[in-house]
């Protein structure tokens, strides 16, 4: 939990408004606002008052420990997403090839529709905390290219 969760279910648990806590902490509304909604953060006489105000230390209340346990959640999350990745990636070039082999283009709309499951289940597949950071996108682009060359392909052998 992020100091402004904790912050605003104080808050919440006490049926106080913003302004009310904002008054005890001697900062403005504007401020606890900011706080709650993770967009700043306190300054260490206010981290303080606010230890003090939630009767707990300040390491409980700055601590993430909780964190490491979210990204091992959406690691596990990432890895049925790939699994999920491969697996449509596998059928689409199937349909591909049963379109190609059976000359029977109907199957396109198969292989097709399978890519963009592929392209959907390839972006969830990195883990959330690393598709904010924008890492590693060449992977899924060069397989998606791959993929429609297939298709590509498979289309201009049947015509």
């Amino acid at each position: 939990m992020t100091l402004g969760e904790k912050l605003k279910t104080y808050r919440a648990e006490h049926n106080m408004t913003q302004e009310e806590l904002a008054a005890r902490l001697f900062v403005t509304r504007a401020a606890v606002s900011k706080w709650e909604r993770d967009a700043g953060y306190p300054g260490i006489d206010s981290l303080k008052l606010i230890a003090k105000l939630m009767d707990c230390t300040l390491d409980e209340l700055v601590s993430d420990d909780d964190v490491e346990g979210q990204k091992l959640r959406d690691r596990r999350a990432a890895g049925r997403a790939y699994v999920c990745a491969v697996a449509c990636f596998a059928v689409a070039v199937l349909f591909a090839l049963l379109a190609y082999f059976l000359a029977q283009p109907l199957f396109l709309i198969g292989a097709g529709s399978f890519c963009v499951a592929y392209l959907v289940f390839a972006f969830f597949s990195r883990p959330r905390f690393k598709r904010l950071a924008g890492n590693g996108v060449y992977r899924a682009v060069v397989l998606v290219i791959l993929l429609f060359l297939i298709v590509f392909i498979t289309v201009m052998g049947i015509v």
